[in-house]
């Protein structure tokens, strides 16, 4: 199971398997990136933070969740959100100029989202 936070994008084949489409991360990025951005522009009541801040707190929070949840047992995969959510509310905080807990609470809205949007591919394609 390929979870949303690592940022694969799952394509259809001909016969209902789904295989990893070439340049899906990187559109799986753009995405985060997106959402991410949204959810911090309305937190602070302002513009866009831009692209490359906002890309910056993706691979932060990307890279070691899926790493861990590369190396745990599929029932921990919580660990690998929580630990990309830890990683993600650093890099928010230090890019966007927040304080901690306001990067703590965008990040925590962030990978809610993407654990769900994870859940719903995952029951969509069962």
């Amino acid at each position: 199971m390929l979870h949303a936070a690592s940022g694969f994008l799952l394509m259809p084949r001909v016969f209902g398997t789904f295989t990893i489409e070439k340049g899906g991360q990187s559109m799986g990025v753009l995405i985060g990136a997106a959402v991410l951005g949204v959810i911090i522009t309305v937190m602070e009541e302002g513009d866009f933070p831009g692209w490359f801040p906002m890309i910056m707190c993706i691979l932060a929070a990307s890279i070691p969740a899926g790493i861990l949840n590369a190396v745990l047992p599929p029932q921990l995969f919580v660990v690998g959100y929580f630990v990309g959510a830890l990683c993600a509310t650093v890099a928010i905080s230090y890019f966007c100029q927040m304080t901690v807990w306001r990067a703590f609470i965008a990040s925590q809205i962030y990978f809610a989202f993407q654990l769900v949007l994870g859940l719903l591919l995952y029951f969509l394609m069962k």
